[in-house]
């Protein structure tokens, strides 16, 4: 006969043992969440400065090494029982990298080239990236597009801006497929990436209609304004 004291033993010993490995990958999903939007602001620093990206650089590699810290508890059936606690920090790199690469080479990144970020020498993965975590982490990137075409339209380079723009639409016919046929959370992204497209749309129509009419020195000014009005009237629906 069990010896109930033995069972209920045992069973405090895994509760205990759960909810100390769910404190641990919720405390590393949250430095790797604020580290990716650290590895972000870089980026946009870099990418308005002409400078090098040495500190996303650092910022990216400091994150490798927070994502093998959370590999030791969610091997196995692990990883599936507590997504839902990190699969926001996978997000928020993605949105990073994905970030850096089209400042790199101006194309959107690609799941394996997400995928050789965890991965050893010799090709094997020590951490599994899920195509929803690819898919939700790119939506979220075409935020960062938004604010790098507002600044590029701001400096007269009208046809980058336009190159961002049509990308942007393109994700968007992408994602409304994907939305409606395979990833229903999906949808809750859209409305943001239809807003980013607006503000991208009437930045370039300023520049291109109106841009004249201002000496550039006001061009920042009338873009900046434009944008605190846009984001004024969203939070006020």
């Amino acid at each position: 006969m069990l010896d109930p004291q033995v069972f209920f033993t045992e069973c405090r010993d895994i509760l205990d043992n759960h909810y100390d490995r769910r404190e641990r990958i919720i405390k590393v999903t949250r430095d790797i969440t604020a580290q990716s939007k650290k590895m972000i602001f870089a980026l946009h620093r870099a990418a308005q400065g002409n400078n090098k990206y040495k500190e996303a650089d650092q910022k990216q590699a400091e994150i490798i090494q927070l994502f093998k810290k959370l590999a030791e508890d969610i091997q196995g059936l692990n990883y599936f029982r507590y997504s839902k606690s990190f699969s926001g920090g996978f997000e928020e790199f993605i949105e990073g990298v994905a970030f850096y690469h089209f400042l790199m080479h101006q194309t959107v990144i690609r799941k394996d080239q997400v995928d050789d970020f965890f991965k050893n020498e010799d090709g094997t993965m020590w951490i599994k990236v899920t195509i929803n975590d690819y898919i939700l982490g790119l939506a979220d990137f075409t935020g960062e597009l938004m604010r790098h075409a507002i600044y590029v339209v701001s400096t007269g380079k009208y046809d980058q801006a336009m190159v961002i723009c049509k990308l942007l639409r393109k994700i968007d016919t992408d994602f409304e497929l994907i939305a409606s046929t395979y990833l229903p959370q999906l949808n809750k992204k859209l409305s943001t990436l239809k807003a980013s497209i607006k503000k991208v749309e009437q930045a370039c129509y300023t520049f291109q209609i109106r841009g004249s009419e201002y000496p550039k020195d006001m061009y920042l000014s009338i873009i900046k304004n434009h944008q605190e009005r846009y984001e004024q009237d969203q939070q006020s629906i």
